[in-house]
């Protein structure tokens, strides 16, 4: 993969668990989670007005890799901006009555390949927990990226590094050729995939948790002031 310049500033990570059933590791469809998506329109437009925040990502979780310690949330929201924007979406969500987020993290983008955000197919969410420093379980990453983009054909990749990596170090958030489950088995069926990335994630004691998403269109959602369900 081509390295491209990261993006400066803070990035906030924020998630909520409303009715993650799953079927497998496929997400069912959820009223209680549309209502909740729906709602989420003058929260994301007082976000939006506010000059510290430079861009806006809202993702529907369709898939959760059935791992031990995996996440549960099923609807996350990306946001990055020149400072940290964690106080800022707190006082967005009290504002508009927002539930309360099961995970708010701010995080650096070190490394970027790629554009994640312009390019389209599935969104991988991918969890990395270990016990080793930052910047080790990044440069980590960056190997296995270098794998995933010459073996599989990924073509982008923005590393998420938290600044309180608990409970997760890294996120790598990319956009994978699709459909998932033939990425998922087109992975796991190569020897090589357990070499140089499991083998790798092991000399760090680190584990991958991913999720896969959609994107969510903003602007499709209701501009009415309603609270969203608690």
């Amino acid at each position: 993969m081509e390295p491209t310049e990261p993006i400066s500033g803070t990035f906030t990570y924020v998630t909520w668990e409303v009715d993650p059933v799953r079927r497998g590791p496929f997400v069912r469809k959820s009223a209680a989670r549309r209502q909740f998506i729906d709602t989420l329109g003058p929260f994301l437009a007082g976000l939006r007005a506010d000059p510290t925040v430079a861009h806006i990502r809202l993702l529907e979780t369709t898939f959760i890799a059935p791992l031990a310690g995996h996440p549960n949330h099923d609807v996350t929201l990306i946001l990055d901006g020149e400072d940290t924007l964690t106080g800022v979406v707190e006082a967005a969500i009290r504002d508009h009555g927002v539930r309360t987020p099961t995970l708010i993290q701010s995080a650096g983008n070190p490394i970027r390949f790629g554009n994640t955000d312009t390019s389209v197919g599935p969104v991988l969410l991918n969890h990395f927990v270990s016990a080793a420093p930052v910047d080790e379980v990044a440069a980590t990453w960056q190997q296995i990226s270098d794998w995933y983009g010459s073996v599989l054909g990924v073509s982008n990749s923005t590393l998420l590094a938290f600044e309180e990596p608990d409970p997760y170090v890294v996120l790598n958030y990319a956009v994978v050729p699709g459909p998932v489950v033939r990425f998922m088995l087109d992975q796991m069926l190569r020897p090589s995939f357990y070499r140089n990335v499991n083998g790798r994630l092991r000399r760090v004691g680190a584990r991958a948790l991913p999720i896969f998403a959609q994107r969510v269109d903003q602007q499709k959602l209701s501009s009415n002031s309603s609270v969203a369900p608690q």
